[in-house]
């Protein structure tokens, strides 16, 4: 009986080796990497899609839709009122009262804009409550009837904006009233960290399911 010889494992074997499993580390760090880039860019262009930022220009009004951080939309409104971008500021009615002030909320808004230097002629609110975008568009296209004016400019939150924008669209279509969205600029809410923050997903989330609801039909929301 013969005795095997030993096996002699050869420095090029264990050099191939090596440079094997590097390879194999390596396209597993691309992969990681390719895909934490597709999901920023997901994310950044959900957040990218429901901002609006139509080119300003002079309009017969401003309305200011409720709801959000609606301070930080009158506080734009106003901006655009000074810069002389439209004469008359609309606030819509919701119905809803600040209890420690015993004081509807728009009438708030209205002291607040008042001020911060807009003229109490130039502050107009609707006469009828509303509880929706679609109801806030149909009562100020109303309103822009009865005074004879033609454009407007809606101002709200970033990522409110998409959904203003197909709804005053959709309402002002056959008016012939020029309509301008126009989010608020110096607003948190950012298309590249909006996940960073429970807010921003439960904001981004809840408009896209309101999104949606409005293209299928539902537009009371």
């Amino acid at each position: 009986m013969t005795l095997s010889e030993p096996v002699i494992q050869r420095p090029g074997c264990f050099i191939g080796s090596f440079f094997h499993s590097c390879r194999g580390i390596a396209c597993l760090g691309v992969a990681i990497l390719s895909g934490i880039l597709a999901a920023y860019l997901v994310l950044w262009a959900m957040g990218g899609f429901l901002i609006v930022a139509d080119p300003l220009v002079h309009s017969d009004a401003i309305v200011v839709l409720s709801g959000g951080e609606d301070l930080g939309r009158l506080d734009e409104a106003v901006k655009l009122y000074k810069a002389k971008y439209a004469p008359l500021l609309i606030l819509t009615e919701t119905g809803e009262t600040v209890p420690s002030l015993d004081a509807h909320y728009s009438a708030v808004l209205r002291q607040d804009a008042m001020s911060q230097g807009v003229a109490p002629g130039d502050i107009t609110i609707t006469d009828r409550t509303v509880s929706s975008t679609y109801e806030e568009a149909r009562v100020t296209l109303k309103l822009l009837r009865k005074d004879g004016l033609k454009s407007l400019i809606v101002v709200t939150d970033p990522f409110h904006s998409r959904r203003a924008k197909i709804t005053f669209d959709d309402v002002f279509k056959t008016s012939g009233i020029k309509v301008t969205v126009h989010p608020v600029s110096a607003d948190w809410y950012r298309a590249s960290t909006w996940w960073m923050s429970s807010s921003g997903r439960q904001d981004t989330f809840l408009e896209y399911t309101k999104l949606f609801g409005y293209l299928l039909g539902f537009k009371q929301d």
